[in-house]
């Protein structure tokens, strides 16, 4: 599907994040008791291919943990190519014996013919801007905003995502500011002040969130 030319997208590096997460530590007073106590976040790079959709539609309403236990098996079964044909070749069944439920399998699987036909092209999404390719991934069955979210963070790299939809971003807002958010509107406010470096307060946020769980992040 063609589009038209835009410029190359930004995309966070490890030095990049690092000099964000100071500026957003000297504008906001709870992500600098953060930043004081953790240092920087880490970058937590996926690879931008059909394996990284799959891992994250394993990880819709799962604990991390059980979404990579199943990854984890569909790897080792796909011999470490986890590809729209290798998936389509092992189809609903064996991918349910693996692991995924009847809808994940069905998303999965829905993923991997859009590929195939070449309707649903994640190379192209490295080129496009933030909500061109929201709206390509939404289009896909199985594949909402948060999917959008995290795919957008984690695998293109993207310095201002917002993932509403992320329970250890809304819990850890809410936990170090002390306040419970109504609304996903009230974070969305909350968080204004954090543009254009979205992505990386939220990163900033897991990193106290998961420490406060005593777990290693993501």
């Amino acid at each position: 599907m063609s589009r038209p030319p835009q410029r190359k997208p930004i995309r966070l590096t490890k030095t990049t994040l690092a000099e964000g997460a100071v500026r957003l530590a000297k504008a906001d007073p709870v992500l600098g008791k953060i930043h004081r106590t953790f240092g920087p976040p880490p970058l937590l790079r996926r690879p931008a291919t059909y394996a990284t959709f799959v891992h994250i539609i394993l990880e819709q309403q799962v604990s991390v943990e059980s979404a990579k236990a199943t990854f984890d098996r569909l790897v080792g079964r796909c011999q470490n190519e986890v590809s729209p044909r290798a998936v389509r070749d092992l189809g609903d069944r064996r991918l349910r014996d693996l692991g995924f439920s009847r809808q994940k399998a069905r998303y999965t699987l829905a993923l991997a013919d859009a590929c195939l036909a070449g309707d649903f092209d994640i190379d192209a999404l490295t080129r496009w801007d933030d909500e061109t390719v929201r709206s390509q991934i939404v289009s896909q069955l199985g594949l909402g905003n948060w999917s959008a979210d995290v795919f957008l963070m984690m695998a293109l790299q993207r310095p201002d995502i917002l993932p509403l939809g992320d329970l250890a971003l809304v819990k850890g807002i809410q936990e170090i500011d002390q306040t419970q958010y109504e609304s996903s509107q009230q974070i969305a406010e909350r968080a204004e002040s954090w543009r254009p470096l979205r992505s990386i307060a939220t990163r900033m946020v897991w990193q106290w969130y998961v420490h406060q769980r005593g777990r290693d992040i993501f």
